[in-house]
């Protein structure tokens, strides 16, 4: 019941083009739209992990309420450029920026937000911050802690669930 698009745009970092989808709902708009802005590791553009794909799900809802979305796939990742494996929340930050820039072109997009989810909670306000186009913000389980303790936090748990005993973790 939407429009769907599969297209390219820069990241405001230099030699960085995006590949991603674009849905927008039917008529003219102008539609408020939102830009998706993934987690930690490298995500395509549906944040696609065992299976589940909740980019994928929140672009056909939000579309279907009358938010015209665009995902995109990771730099490195998909049909994106760039490199992932050295890549800074700055650098995704630009990827975000990038995105802003590209949907203030789109004559269909009326105020535009962004939606980050786990470092995605980060990147957001980093961009918003710097940009007067991001009219909102949404965060899903953003960071609540600084990003040393959650890398640490994070390989306990994975170590132990791997089936490393309690006394062998470091902490």
């Amino acid at each position: 019941p939407y429009d769907e698009e599969l297209l390219t745009f820069d990241s405001k970092a230099k030699d960085v083009k995006l590949a991603g989808t674009f849905t927008k709902p039917k008529g003219e708009g102008p539609f408020p739209a939102v830009v998706l802005i993934s987690g930690s590791g490298p995500q395509d553009r549906n944040e696609e992990l065992l299976g589940h794909k909740p980019f994928l799900v929140l672009a056909d809802h939000l579309t279907r309420k009358g938010i015209a979305v665009l995902r995109y796939d990771d730099r490195g990742v998909g049909k994106s450029t760039g490199k992932f494996d050295t890549a800074t929340s700055k650098d995704f930050a630009e990827d975000a920026a990038g995105a802003v820039a590209f949907l203030k072109t789109r004559k269909e997009v009326g105020k535009i937000g962004l939606m980050g989810h786990s470092e995605g909670g980060l990147i957001a306000p980093m961009v918003a911050v710097e940009n007067s186009d991001v009219a909102f913000i949404v965060l899903l389980a953003g960071p609540g802690l600084p990003g040393d303790e959650i890398i640490v936090a994070q390989s306990a748990l994975i170590a132990k669930a791997m089936g490393m005993s309690e006394k062998d973790l470091v902490r």
